[in-house]
């Protein structure tokens, strides 16, 4: 009885060091696809530059005055600080989740503490990215927001196209 016991512990063992190394994969393969996602090389020189020729189209389009592009530049200035100390912060923490996944002896203590900081940071990028729209929305008129939301779908409708 105590060998069959110990014959589906050392199964379920197994079995959890199978989920465990398969969600391991998985976030190794999600980590490289958004970091070439977010380092994409020479193409992001080019990405940013073509970035900005759309901005200063979607501007033109919805006649703003020179104080609104500063506000609008000042904003996106803003946001991109905290979206790239967020960055920096979940790769640090991606970096800690995967040296305690790759010990020998694993401590889910330690483990679950760095995914719940990983998942109060994407919290905090969600959280920063509204409040950066609410901001957009409280520069401009009402018809300029609805007319960039607008120009926004239809500029994310073309890159999925590509």
């Amino acid at each position: 009885m105590k060998n069959l016991t110990h014959s589906k512990e050392q199964g379920i063992l197994t079995k959890f060091k199978k989920v465990l190394w398969g969600a391991f994969g998985l976030y190794i393969l999600a980590g490289l696809s958004l970091a070439h996602a977010e380092n994409p090389g020479t193409e992001g020189s080019s990405l940013k530059a073509h970035s900005g020729q759309r901005i200063q189209q979607i501007y033109s389009q919805l006649n703003l005055t020179d104080d609104q592009k500063k506000q609008l530049e000042a904003n996106k200035q803003q946001h991109r600080a905290k979206i790239q100390s967020a960055r920096e912060a979940m790769k640090a923490d991606k970096e800690a989740l995967h040296a305690e996944l790759m010990k020998p002896q694993l401590d889910m203590s330690k483990i679950n503490q760095i995914h719940d900081q990983i998942k109060a940071l994407q919290d905090q990028m969600e959280d920063n990215k509204l409040s950066s729209i609410l901001a957009v929305r409280a520069i401009l008129t009402p018809e300029q927001f609805s007319k960039f939301v607008a120009l926004m779908h239809k500029h994310e409708q073309k890159e999925h196209e590509e």
